[in-house]
């Protein structure tokens, strides 16, 4: 009974789930209460803990995560064993399911309050003043062929010698600051992307960079081909900074790299954003798309195709897990098109090609466009 007793006694806990729907529901509806937690309190705790674990290039992320995993195989497999060869310990499988439903309720709780709330903040779009239009499929058309243009002189300058990934990482977050200059909502003193690949496994799950909230590090796996990595490091930059959604995170990536004038990050976000527009593209005119992908340079398509035949090699059971549980963590985050969420990076690329033929400037200038 003493076991069961103290299992009931912990039950207490589990009202930190209930209480983390709350804040949620609050955030989705409260905006004075989501601006106070966006515009103070996430920078001042995000800014503290980032300090506090970027003394150090390891990742506590990876090893948090690794050690958690241990544990938690290790006390499942004992209980398993204990009840196989003590029937008479069943109770402990009470003590068991109480312990882990605690400790989910207390790991969805500190989520929410370490940048749960952020999925509720205004976009980047409306805190920058970036208007979103719908756009016909000519306009689109006209910004991929803009892009194969823009991609195939970037590959040029750029001439594929890559940087070791902290020097880059070291670049990211000097770029990302810069940017901030001219969009605010990216401002905040942060330490730079670590390198992660979990002994190797990461790519298995196709996974390139993550944002772990608990330690506020921006993580991203190092083995990914390299074209990439610029652009992840931005990418993951950008949630460090509380843009939790994934297509803006992804157009601040192009935009941090694209502005930053260097050719290694400038053909990293490019190639970005020449794949979503890509994909968008095909989605709605396939003639067009392959009519207008024959003008890339063969340097392009080799890089390209060297990054697809990377991420083939993990296809299987593990990627397509992978990929599930993303998706509803997406969905559960108010993404509601889940993995989908990806392809609105397109409307604001749109937005931003509408505006550059009208200012002939690549971004968006200072004075900013109104909001919708």
């Amino acid at each position: 009974m003493k076991d069961k007793s103290l299992g009931i006694k912990r039950l207490w806990v589990i009202v930190l789930f209930p209480l983390g729907l709350i804040i949620l529901g609050a955030a989705s509806r409260i905006e004075t209460f989501r601006d106070i937690y966006t515009e103070t309190v996430y920078p001042f705790m995000s800014g503290a803990l980032n300090y506090l674990f970027s003394m150090t290039d390891i990742s506590i992320a990876q090893i948090i995560i690794v050690v958690f995993a241990a544990v938690i195989v290790f006390y499942t497999v004992v209980t398993i064993l204990s009840i196989i060869f003590r029937p008479e310990k069943l109770k402990k499988l009470f003590s068991f399911a109480v312990n882990l439903i605690c400790l989910f309720s207390i790991i969805f709780f500190l989520f929410c309050v370490t940048c749960g709330i952020n999925y509720h903040r205004k976009s980047f779009a409306e805190e920058e003043g970036i208007t979103i239009e719908k756009s016909s499929v000519s306009v689109l058309a006209a910004l991929y062929e803009d892009l194969v243009t823009r991609t195939n002189a970037a590959r040029a300058e750029f001439g594929g010698k890559y940087r070791s990934f902290k020097e880059n990482a070291l670049l990211a977050e000097e770029f990302v600051e810069a940017l901030a200059e001219k969009y605010p909502s990216l401002s905040g003193d942060y330490g730079p992307p670590k390198a992660v690949n979990f002994f190797g496994w990461m790519s298995f799950t196709q996974i390139t960079g993550f944002f772990f909230p608990f330690t506020y590090e921006a993580n991203v796996n190092d083995a990914a081909p390299p074209v990439s990595l610029p652009a992840t490091m931005c990418h993951e930059l950008a949630h460090v900074r509380g843009h939790m959604r994934e297509d803006e995170a992804n157009y601040i990536a192009y935009l941090t790299c694209v502005c930053s004038g260097d050719p290694e990050f400038v053909y990293s976000g490019l190639m970005l954003a020449l794949a979503h527009t890509s994909s968008a593209l095909y989605a709605e005119s396939p003639d067009t798309y392959r009519d207008l992908s024959a003008k890339l340079d063969d340097a392009v398509k080799k890089d390209i195709s060297d990054k697809n035949d990377y991420w083939k090699k993990y296809n299987g059971v593990i990627a397509d897990i992978s990929d599930t549980v993303n998706d509803i963590y997406l969905k559960a985050n108010t993404q509601s098109d889940g993995v989908k969420s990806y392809g609105k990076m397109v409307d604001l690329l749109l937005a931003e090609y509408r505006h550059k033929n009208q200012n002939n400037e690549t971004g968006f200038s200072e004075e900013k466009t109104d909001e919708n």
